[in-house]
């Protein structure tokens, strides 16, 4: 690559013929812009310029420099010898290539017509400092450059003495770059570190920089572990064109055989697509503990999206295992909950319009997938009207929802509703901020399988068919004020708000199933929603007040901090719908609150909090804390959660999890990682990494011990290192 661009700088000496062709004799110290190779204007200087019409040479002596389309080459002496159609450079030769490439030689000797040449000690300088260097090369073909003695390395050299050996390098008899295949070709080659010779390779090759995407072998992954044995995995990449291509990824393991995994993508002009999956024949342990031998196991993991038009997509995604340890058994993921889906979506000015369908795959050990719901369609529109309707700043919305859910075993459900309201805002004369709004959620519900009053989706007497519906508005006035104070080491916002819901009691008939509302929780985000909970099924019924006060704090040093407290009153019993434990069972409800911190920029400190309102207990409570620099950094987050009955996910949970890290220089970094279960008083997973990263080089290495049991899925010790050589690729193993 940089031999082609000197051939080409050095071939601007061919246009001094141009100018001095007719005149003969001596220039001195002359700029002369003219019409040059390929009609490129060039520009020369130099302290000489002779032409010799009885030899038929043209030569540029003295600090010479030529200068054509953003390429510079500068030389004590270049010569044409028109007889003979080469161009020779000598003395301090050096190119400069528009992308920031330097080249520099001894000697260039080449053709006029590019093809053929020869240069003596080349050292070639990349724009991301990689260096190339060679005691002689030969072009042939006007696309061969045949290296002799060749070193190449992309790494800095030693600030103190630069003539210490750079941390890697490859050197090589022979290094050829073939401009046409686009490959950079070695032979007799050593790979070294720090100038000592670790690795000796017969033949190498990788793609040249100009290559982006080439089908071949990708560094391959080496490992053991319990349930795999000792394992490798070679990937095989294979660019299908310029807009697609596939993955394969073997896994041989001495436990567990042959894994075929593989990964195909392609990119379309309206849209692209994604298909990832893995199959194998290997023993599995069923959930009872019985060891299924031979058994077919795999997964698919896909996804894709369009665009039909300017207001118009539809995509996929497509998540689906075999069994439920799979994907964690071969560190394919970790999730609990696989989701399929498929949907059209349109947007257009304040209009959205979405339909898709959904189904989903339980991982846990106690999942029934056949009691996992398929909903199809979920059809959503939602639309909200220009400002100034009826009233001035007022506007109109409308949400509508039709879901059709199903099951293989267990109660159906078809719903369709429409929550319509009429919103009006108003900044009253003394800063005082309005809003008024009247809504009204209409539902209708068509069932099977439902008991009412029960959460069991598949009841064991379930009744047959069923239809009910409600009518459920909802008026609402908020009102805030927020203050400011300027001072010259703070400004503040101090900001009450106050908001008053009227609505029907009791509005959540035992006969509507509740299927989207399932998680509930409480906190400073929703405290002023209408409808507190996540879906539709499930409506936050009854008159109620909601009140918090929040203050905002803003530094000089651009730093802040914020703290806000917030309640509710219910002026009647809420047992029907909020569950004990959740912080909303009784007339007046828990503290929701929130503290946040930022004085410097390295201190940040996040506390989310719910408070009994008796006895200021906490009953939910959420740190996180980033302090530090990079030099010295500790992540810590805490998670609590006391006796919640209103989701069946977590219950009583208390958990810490924390990071220190350290960048100890600018290549050099360290870091342990500890996450710990306080309520069964056990670690769950430690790990300790510490890794080396420069311009050149990288390589990382973790150690790390979990503690998580589930069928074929066992506490394990596990290490993990990987290696990157900057051009040539990476290896990875543990």
């Amino acid at each position: 690559m940089a031999w082609g661009g000197l051939g080409r700088a050095a071939a601007l000496a061919v246009a001094i013929v141009g100018s001095v062709a007719g005149t003969g004799g001596t220039v001195a110290a002359q700029e002369l812009d003219f019409g040059g190779l390929e009609n490129t204007p060039a520009l020369i200087t130099a302290d000489e310029l002779i032409y010799d019409e009885a030899n038929g040479r043209v030569v540029a002596s003295g600090n010479v420099e030529i200068a054509q389309a953003d390429r510079v080459l500068l030389a004590d002496k270049v010569t044409y010898d028109i007889n003979a159609d080469v161009v020779t450079a000598e003395g301090n030769v050096t190119l400069i290539e528009p992308g920031g490439e330097t080249v520099s030689a001894d000697y260039v000797e080449l053709t006029g017509d590019l093809k053929e040449g020869f240069v003596r000690d080349i050292r070639v300088l990349l724009a991301d400092n990689t260096r190339i260097a060679a005691a002689s090369g030969t072009r042939t073909g006007g696309n061969r450059t045949e290296f002799e003695k060749g070193v190449f390395s992309p790494c800095e050299l030693c600030r103190e003495d630069p003539t210490r050996p750079p941390l890697w390098q490859i050197k090589a008899n022979e290094v050829i770059h073939d401009q046409e295949a686009h490959d950079v070709i070695y032979h007799d080659a050593w790979i070294e570190f720090f100038g000592i010779p670790v690795l000796y390779t017969p033949y190498l090759t990788h793609p040249d920089p100009t290559v982006d995407r080439r089908s071949g072998f990708l560094a391959p992954t080496i490992g053991t572990s319990d349930f795999l044995g000792y394992a490798y995995q070679q990937p095989y990449f294979w660019a299908l064109g310029n807009t697609a291509d596939l993955t394969v990824s073997p896994i041989l393991s001495t436990e567990q055989g042959i894994n075929l995994t593989g990964e195909f993508r392609q990119l379309f002009t309206d849209g692209e697509v994604r298909i990832a999956g893995s199959a194998t024949v290997a023993d599995r342990e069923d959930r009872d503990g019985q060891v299924s031998e031979n058994r077919f196991r795999g997964h698919i993991d896909a996804e894709g999206q369009f665009e039909i038009d300017e207001t118009w997509r539809w995509g996929f995604q497509a998540e689906r295992t075999t069994d439920d340890t799979y994907l964690r058994a071969y560190d394919f993921s970790t999730e609990r909950t696989l989701e399929s889906q498929a949907y059209l979506e349109g947007l257009k000015g304040r209009n959205r319009a979405a339909v898709r369908g959904l189904a989903y795959q339980g991982l846990r050990r106690d999942d029934d997938n056949d009691e996992f719901p398929i909903v199809a369609p979920l059809a959503e529109y939602n639309f909200a009207s220009e400002p100034g309707q009826l009233l001035p700043g007022g506007h109109y919305t409308v949400d509508a929802n039709l879901m059709a859910l199903s099951r293989i075993e267990g109660r159906d459900s078809r719903r369709v509703s429409v929550v319509s309201g009429y919103h009006l805002p108003y900044v009253g004369p003394i800063g005082d901020v309005y809003e008024l709004t009247a809504q009204l959620q209409t539902d209708g519900y068509w069932t099977h399988g439902v008991e009412p009053g029960s959460a069991d989706v598949n009841p064991a007497n379930a009744p047959g068919s069923d239809t009910t519906g409600r009518f459920f508005p909802q008026l609402a006035a908020k009102w805030r004020y927020p203050w400011m104070s300027q001072q010259s080491w703070l400004d503040q916002v101090i900001e009450p708000t106050v908001q008053l819901v009227v609505s029907p009691n009791g509005s959540n008939p035992d006969e509507i199933p509740n299927e989207d509302s399932l998680g509930f929780e409480f906190d400073d985000t929703n405290l002023f929603k209408l409808n507190r909970f996540a879906g539709r099924d499930l409506v936050d019924s009854g008159t109620r007040i909601d009140y918090g006060f929040e203050w905002t704090g803003l530094f000089p040093n651009n730093g802040s901090a914020s703290a806000f407290l917030g309640q509710s009153y219910r002026f009647s019993e809420s047992n029907d719908v909020f569950a004990e434990g959740s912080g909303l069972e009784d007339k007046l409800s828990d503290f929701v609150g929130r503290v946040q911190i930022r004085p410097l920029e390295d201190l940040d400190l996040l506390y989310r909090f719910r408070l009994d309102k008796d006895d200021l207990a906490a009953q939910r409570s959420e740190v996180l804390l980033d302090i530090g620099p990079p030099a010295l950094n500790l992540d810590l987050s805490y998670f609590f959660i006391n006796n919640d009955s209103s989701t069946s996910e977590f219950g009583d949970r208390e958990e810490v999890a924390f990071g220190i890290s350290s960048r100890l220089n600018e290549n050099w970094r360290v870091g342990f990682r500890h996450r710990r279960d306080l309520v069964e008083d056990r670690a769950l997973v430690s790990s300790i990494s510490l890794a080396y990263e420069d311009e050149c080089f990288t390589i990382e290495g973790i150690a790390q011990r979990s503690n998580y049991s589930d069928g074929e899925i066992e506490e394990d010790d596990s290490i993990f290192v990987r290696v990157v050589f900057k051009y040539l690729g990476e290896v990875a193993g543990g």
